[in-house]
């Protein structure tokens, strides 16, 4: 293949990773980058050398600096509503007692609430869970 071939390549994976932004296709065009100069300086002739090096260079760049650049560019993992939940505190507007559901107001809601312990009315509690559409919570501390 020729250097321009490769520099086609290279393009492509380009408009890949753009469009996915894996950070896997960003490597293939790295790697056919550096094929397409070695075709150009002479040092890499036939179609099986270059191939060979595309795919060690691949391997190698995905390998070792894919984990580093994904660290790098993650962004935040924004929690679900429902994660949200756990740690905020709310008070009790019924009894809740083992085996005998009970209702808490959390951030202007109503919600269904469940706790190990027996939990009086008017108390703060603290989210520590969710199981379905029921909280678990604990007396706040």
């Amino acid at each position: 293949m020729s250097s321009l071939q490769w520099i086609l390549v290279a393009i492509v994976s380009g408009a890949i990773e753009v469009a996915s932004a894996g950070f896997w296709f960003l490597w293939l065009g790295v790697a056919a980058l550096l094929v397409a100069l070695g075709v150009s300086l002479n040092i890499l002739v036939s179609l099986e050398s270059q191939l060979l090096i595309f795919a060690i260079l691949s391997a190698l760049l995905i390998i070792f600096t894919r984990p580093l650049v994904v660290k790098l560019f993650k962004t935040a993992d924004v929690p679900t509503t429902a994660e949200a939940l756990i740690g905020q505190h709310g008070v009790s507007i019924s009894e809740i007692k083992p085996m005998h559901y009970g209702q808490v107001r959390l951030n202007g809601e109503v919600w269904t609430a469940a706790s190990d312990d027996e939990i009086a009315e008017g108390t703060r509690v603290e989210v520590k869970g969710i199981e379905g559409v029921k909280l678990l919570v604990k007396i706040s501390e």
